[in-house]
């Protein structure tokens, strides 16, 4: 017996990252992140130039060597980040470099012994580079370094003097700026992973159908789009199948529509449970359905289209209200050479209404 069939899509997982909201939120958090790094690189080269300045008109010129030469390497850090282009090692090898000077201009003192107002910049940056959980884990080992330096009776390498008062002041502010601005970040990040679920839901509401948790014609369309662009470049082929559930205003009429919706729901269950993982089923519209099978031919299609059929029709039974349950299904395959999704389509659709014509509850696919 021959059935017609409609794609039938589920709500599925053929989007792209390119279309995806939530893959291109984690884009712009990279992005962020990166653009962090370079603003923190500007921000040590001026610094640490303006420093070795200073130390040359003071004429500590091995001070000024040092600090140029500091400087020489944080402008090829900066080049190199721009060249390379965005990648997840940036934050870590920006981090290593400023913490390497931070350190160095601790145990020296810098200029006039403000090497630990570099402290002032890290805060924020590290928050900023790494988030507010690793970002605050990476300062407590800052402070708890910086105070074991500071604090430690003639640490060895520690050349700079600083009285007790500095000391005491620097790590107490260090550790309220370091507390501040995490929570701050903790605020940003809690309303960031509001949104992180808000897109999710509302994308998931925009390409699935409420009453049969299908995919909807719109992700249908997008799903069949997606094979297409694949298939140009692996030839592979695909099936589509659009069903019509038969009678199906006169089940409405007869017996509500809130009978109605549940013969639905139950069809489109055992659409659901009797393909694939990579099938795609999908409402069409109304009582219809569409299924679309990758790597699959039209013999294929319509062996399955059978099967579909004979376990709608089995539906029937199931019901205490004394009804009849069954479905006409149209089968189309892919043609490269020729066809369009659209003359695809409107071929599985025609062969479903001369399914239709050919007394109901059939497959044609051909």
């Amino acid at each position: 017996m021959e059935t017609t069939a409609k794609p039938s899509i589920r709500s599925h997982q053929h989007s792209t990252d390119f279309g995806d909201p939530i893959a291109q939120v984690m884009g712009l958090e990279l992005r962020r992140r990166i653009q962090a790094s370079g603003y923190m690189l500007i921000f040590a080269l001026a610094i640490t130039g303006a420093m070795g300045v200073i130390a040359l008109m003071a004429a500590d010129l091995f001070l000024a060597g040092t600090l140029f030469a500091v400087t020489a390497v944080i402008l090829g850090a900066y080049i190199g980040v721009n060249i390379a282009g965005p990648s997840r090692k940036t934050p870590l090898l920006v981090g290593a470099l400023l913490l390497v000077l931070y350190f160095y201009l601790l145990l020296s003192g810098g200029v006039n012994n403000t090497g630990l107002m570099w402290a002032v910049m890290l805060v924020p940056g590290f928050i900023n580079l790494y988030g507010y959980k690793w970002g605050t884990v990476t300062l407590a080992f800052v402070g708890g370094a910086t105070a074991l330096i500071l604090f430690y009776p003639e640490f060895p390498g520690l050349l700079a003097q600083y009285d007790t008062g500095h000391r005491a002041r620097f790590i107490a502010v260090f550790g309220a700026l370091t507390a501040l601005t995490a929570i701050l970040d903790s605020s940003r990040h809690q309303t960031q992973q509001m949104l992180h679920k808000l897109t999710a839901e509302l994308e998931n509401h925009a390409c699935t159908d409420a009453l049969t948790g299908l995919a909807n014609r719109r992700e249908a369309y997008k799903a069949i789009s997606d094979l297409e662009r694949r298939n140009a470049d692996l030839a592979g082929r695909y099936t589509v199948l659009i069903g019509d559930l038969d009678s199906f205003k006169a089940i409405n009429d007869t017996f509500g529509h809130s009978f109605g919706d549940r013969v639905l729901q139950d069809v489109a269950r055992i659409l659901r449970e009797n393909t694939r993982a990579d099938d795609v089923v999908a409402r069409w519209g109304g009582e219809e359905f569409l299924i679309l099978l990758p790597n699959t031919d039209v013999a294929g299609g319509s062996i399955l289209a059978e099967k579909l059929r004979e376990k709608v029709e089995a539906l029937s039974a199931t019901y205490a209200e004394p009804v009849t349950i069954s479905i006409s299904f149209g089968v189309a395959q892919d043609n490269p050479a020729a066809a369009t999704q659209g003359q695809m389509l409107a071929e599985a659709d025609s062969r479903m209404y001369r399914a239709k014509k050919g007394g109901r509850n059939q497959v044609v696919s051909d």
